[in-house]
C-alpha cells in the first residue's frame, strides 16, 4: 500500500521540513527540481526537446512554479536550447522569482499570456512537450482568468503535456466542471496526492509517476488514504490449511435472480464458490429455479421462501443479495428480516436501492455490512448527480459509510472504499475490459465469498475491519482478474472474470 496525502497536508508537510531542517525553501525546490527532470528528461528527448522540438513551460506562480521554472534550467544545462516559458502571472513569487531571473539570463524565451495571448499560443503550436507549472497543491477553488485561458490554450493544442504533481485545476476540492490541464504524465512528488485518484478527473492526470526521495522518509504526511497494489492481496486473504473441510470455507446464502435477469444470480453465485466460499445456495423465485438449476452444478438452487424467517440465520455466515433480485415489496421485507438477525451481509444493485428505502424508514442492519454501488446506484445512494460522486469521493465516502453503517465499495474505474470509521482505500483499475455486463454481479459475488470465508475464520465474531478488508480483497481480485483476462482474451464476457479470480485466490501465485 502507499499512502496517499491530501495537498493540504502534503503542504503542511513541506512547511515541517523546512522548519524542522531549517532549510530554504530554494533548497528544496532544487531538490524537488532534479528529481523531476530525471524522470522527464527521457519523455522529453523521446519526443524530440533537444533536437527541433520546442520544450514549453507554463509558469503560475509558488512552488509549482518555482519547481517548472528550475526544471527548465536543468534542460537547459543537458543541452535543450528550444526552451520557452509562458507566464500565467508575470510575478511568479519570491522563490520562482529567482528561478524566472535564471531562466532569463540564460536567454531563455519568456511570454507573457497578459501581454502577449497569440504569441503564446503560437509557441504551444511548436512545441512537443507542454510541462504544467500553473497551479499546485496550494490550489482553492477552479481556475480563472488567464489561468484557465492557458489550461483551454494547452488543452486545444493537443501536444502532450507533463503536469508537475498534479494537473493545474485539481486539488482537494475539485469539483465537476473546473478548468483542468489534461496531462499525458503527471509526475507526482511523494507524497502521492489523493487528487489524483478521483474517478471524474482520472484521466486527465494520464500516467502517474512517482517522483520520491525529495521529503525525509521519517516525516511522513498525514494519511488521506491508501492506495492499494496487487502485493497488498494476499495479506488481506484468509488462509486455509490442507485440512479445512466446507463449512469452514464459509457458507453463503444468495438472494438473487429473477425473470430476465438469471445471469446476474449466475455470475454472483459462482464466483462466491471462485472467492473460496465452501458452500454457496441461492434462493430464487420459482419461475427460474429449473433455468439456474441447469446452470449451477457446485450451487445449491433452493426456491425463495415465503418469510425470510424461513431461513435460518445460523446455518449461514453471510448473506449476498442483490444482482438481478428486484424491488418487490417481498424482497425489501426478506432484506429487512435477515439483515435484522445481525447476520454479515453484502448488497449489491436492487439489494442496495432496497436497503436505502429502509434506512429511510429508521431500519438498520445489525450486522456487519458491505455494500458495491456503481455511479449511478452511488449517486441514488447519496442524492448526488454522478458527476458530482465521480468528481471527488473523499469528500461523500466516508460520510456515507458512516450514515449507513457500512463498508462502501464505490465502483469504477478508480474504486474507492470506505469504511464506516472514516478508513479510505483506493484501487487505480483503469482497466477498460472490465466495462462489461455482469462485471459487478462477479465482484459482489467475490466480496461475498471472501467474506464468508472470513466470518467462518472468525467463528461469528467477525467485525467491520473484517469486513473492510474482504471488501479490499475483492476489489483488488476483480481488478486484477479483468487485466489478466484482458491479456489473454482481449475483450470478454463477465464469466471470464470468476476462474481468472479463482485462480488468483485459490493458488497462492502473485499475478
Amino acid at each position: 500500500m502507499k499512502l496517499l496525502a491530501s495537498c493540504q497536508a502534503s503542504a503542511a508537510l513541506d512547511s515541517e521540513v523546512l522548519a524542522g531542517a531549517s532549510l530554504p525553501s530554494l533548497l528544496l525546490m532544487e531538490d524537488a527540481s532534479l528529481r523531476l527532470w530525471d524522470a522527464l528528461e527521457p519523455i522529453a528527448r523521446d519526443l524530440g526537446a533537444g533536437g527541433s522540438g520546442c520544450l514549453a513551460v507554463l509558469s503560475g506562480a509558488g512552488n509549482n512554479a518555482g519547481d517548472a521554472l528550475a526544471l527548465l534550467r536543468h534542460a537547459r544545462f543537458a543541452g535543450l536550447r528550444d526552451l520557452v516559458v509562458i507566464l500565467g502571472r508575470d510575478d511568479p513569487g519570491d522563490s520562482a522569482r529567482t528561478h524566472l531571473a535564471s531562466l532569463r539570463a540564460l536567454g531563455v524565451e519568456i511570454l507573457s499570456w497578459a501581454s502577449e495571448p497569440a504569441a503564446c499560443v503560437s509557441a504551444l503550436a511548436r512545441s512537443v512537450l507542454i510541462v504544467d507549472g500553473l497551479a499546485g497543491t496550494g490550489l482553492r477553488g477552479a481556475l480563472h482568468g488567464d489561468l484557465a485561458a492557458i489550461v483551454a490554450a494547452a488543452n486545444n493544442s493537443s501536444v502532450p503535456i507533463a503536469a508537475i504533481d498534479l494537473p493545474s485545476g485539481l486539488g482537494d476540492g475539485f469539483e465537476a466542471g473546473h478548468p483542468l490541464i489534461r496531462a499525458r504524465w503527471t509526475l507526482s512528488i511523494g507524497p502521492l496526492k489523493t487528487p489524483l485518484y478521483f474517478p471524474g478527473s482520472r484521466s486527465a492526470c494520464g500516467e502517474i509517476i512517482p517522483v520520491g526521495r525529495i521529503f525525509p522518509v521519517d516525516v511522513p504526511a498525514k494519511e488521506s488514504a491508501v492506495l492499494l497494489e496487487e502485493g497488498d492481496l494476499w495479506a488481506l486473504l484468509r488462509q486455509h490449511g490442507p485440512e479445512t473441510y466446507k463449512g469452514a470455507r464459509g457458507k453463503l446464502a444468495v438472494f438473487a435472480g429473477a425473470i430476465g435477469s438469471t445471469g446476474a444470480a449466475s455470475l454472483a453465485s459462482r464466483a462466491a464458490l471462485g472467492a473460496g466460499a465452501g458452500y454457496v445456495a441461492l434462493f430464487a423465485e420459482a419461475a427460474v429455479l429449473s433455468v439456474l438449476s441447469s446452470r449451477l452444478e457446485s450451487v445449491m438452487v433452493r426456491p425463495a421462501p415465503i418469510e425470510a424467517g424461513a431461513i435460518e440465520a445460523a446455518a449461514w455466515d453471510v448473506l449476498l443479495a442483490g444482482p438481478g433480485w428486484g424491488l418487490g415489496p417481498a424482497n425489501k421485507a426478506a432484506l429487512m428480516r435477515i439483515l435484522d438477525t445481525g447476520m454479515p451481509a453484502v448488497l449489491d444493485a436492487d439489494a442496495i436501492s432496497l436497503y436505502r428505502e429502509l434506512h429511510d424508514e429508521g431500519f438498520a442492519a445489525k450486522g456487519p455490512l458491505i455494500l458495491t454501488p456503481h455511479p449511478g446506484e452511488f449517486a441514488a445512494l447519496t442524492g448526488l448527480s454522478i458527476g458530482e460522486a465521480l468528481a471527488n469521493p473523499p469528500a461523500i465516502l466516508a460520510k456515507a459509510a458512516a450514515k449507513f453503517g457500512a463498508v462502501i465499495a464505490f465502483k469504477s474505474h478508480v474504486t474507492w472504499i470506505a469504511s464506516p470509521e472514516g478508513k479510505l482505500s483506493v484501487w487505480d483499475g483503469m482497466e477498460s475490459g472490465l466495462a462489461t455486463a455482469g462485471s459487478g454481479d462477479v465482484l459482489a459475488g467475490l466480496a461475498g465469498g471472501l467474506l464468508a470465508s472470513r466470518a467462518a475464520a472468525c467463528a461469528g465474531s467477525l467485525g467491520m475491519d473484517e469486513a473492510y478488508n474482504a471488501a479490499r480483497a475483492a476489489v483488488i481480485s476483480h481488478g486484477l482478474a479483468g487485466r489478466r483476462a484482458r491479456a489473454r482474451l482481449g475483450w470478454f464476457e463477465a464469466s471470464a472474470l470468476i476462474g481468472e479470480a479463482a485462480m488468483l485466490l485459490g493458488s497462492g501465485t502473485r499475478a
